[in-house]
């Protein structure tokens, strides 16, 4: 189930951030954007702090153009996912369906469950920043929607 954490303006969230979490606020400038494999094209992410891959915590972000739309998916860890610009749409389950999907727009902070599956839409383009605990992996729900399996070098 998604839980709204809380929802800030988007300066109150940049200062309590800047405050709060200093050693890892990191300027979009100062990323290093990425594809990665299981992260269809075109989302691109930046690891802030840490590593997915790793035991620990760590916090990345995802930048997305308007009308992406993220398949149904889980992850082992729970994670809190902050927008941070943009408008997101998201619902918990197993098939993408527009009907239980609830608009959230930047300074709302969410949380996912371990083991839930969710999806998502960008209606706008669209910042994410996701914090949770390694090591972790995406599993996504129908096998076709997974694009580690579609390569495109022919191999």
């Amino acid at each position: 189930m998604l839980h709204r954490v809380a929802r800030f303006g988007v300066a109150a969230l940049v200062a309590f951030a800047s405050s709060t979490w200093a050693a890892e606020t990191v300027p979009d400038d100062q990323l290093k954007w990425a594809f990665i494999p299981g992260i269809p094209r075109p989302v691109e992410v930046a690891i802030v702090s840490g590593d997915p891959a790793q035991p620990g915590p760590y916090v990345v972000r995802y930048r997305t153009p308007a009308g992406m739309k993220f398949a149904p998916q889980k992850h082992p860890d729970d994670r809190e996912m902050t927008i941070l610009k943009g408008i997101f749409w998201m619902a918990v389950g197993e098939s993408y369906n527009w009907r239980p999907m609830e608009e959230y727009k930047a300074g709302t902070v969410l949380r996912k469950e371990a083991g839930k599956a969710w999806y998502g839409w960008a209606r706008t383009g669209v910042l994410l920043e996701e914090r949770g605990t390694g090591p972790t992996t995406i599993e996504y729900i129908h096998e076709d929607d997974d694009p580690r399996l579609h390569r495109r070098d022919g191999n």
